[in-house]
């Protein structure tokens, strides 16, 4: 998948959707993601939830994934929202978007990766 698309190119991500931010590719550190637009929820309680998981074809080594946030689809404007820096014994990765985070659009950047010749798959969950 390519990274940052650029502004207004950020698709859709409604309520039980599930895609790609990096599907299964070699990924450069220092590389933002494609972005999406998070869909208001219609709940007052959990209006944007959001989770990210992250898996690897193999030991990544010591790593940092940010999920960004922002309230503009522009490359400046995004924010780390939280952080995945350790995997389970099957190499995946988690984070959940505590319920007092409203961006209203997410990607993911790529600030350190050990292992630059695993492939990263990362899927955002609404």
């Amino acid at each position: 998948m390519p990274g940052y698309g650029g502004i207004g190119k950020a698709a859709l991500l409604r309520e039980n959707e599930q895609r790609f931010l990096f599907q299964n590719e070699l990924v450069a550190v220092g590389t933002l993601s494609i972005a999406y637009e998070l869909a208001r929820i219609n709940r007052s309680f959990y209006p944007w939830g959001l989770s990210a998981e992250v898996s690897f074809s193999g030991n990544p080594g010591a790593f940092e994934i940010d999920i960004m946030g922002a309230n503009n689809d522009s490359a400046a404007n995004y924010i780390s929202l939280g952080t995945i820096t350790a995997v389970n014994g099957t190499l995946i990765g988690r984070w959940d978007m505590p319920s007092n985070l409203f961006p209203k659009y997410v990607a993911a950047f790529v600030k350190t990766l050990a292992n630059a010749t695993v492939l990263t798959t990362l899927q955002v969950t609404r």
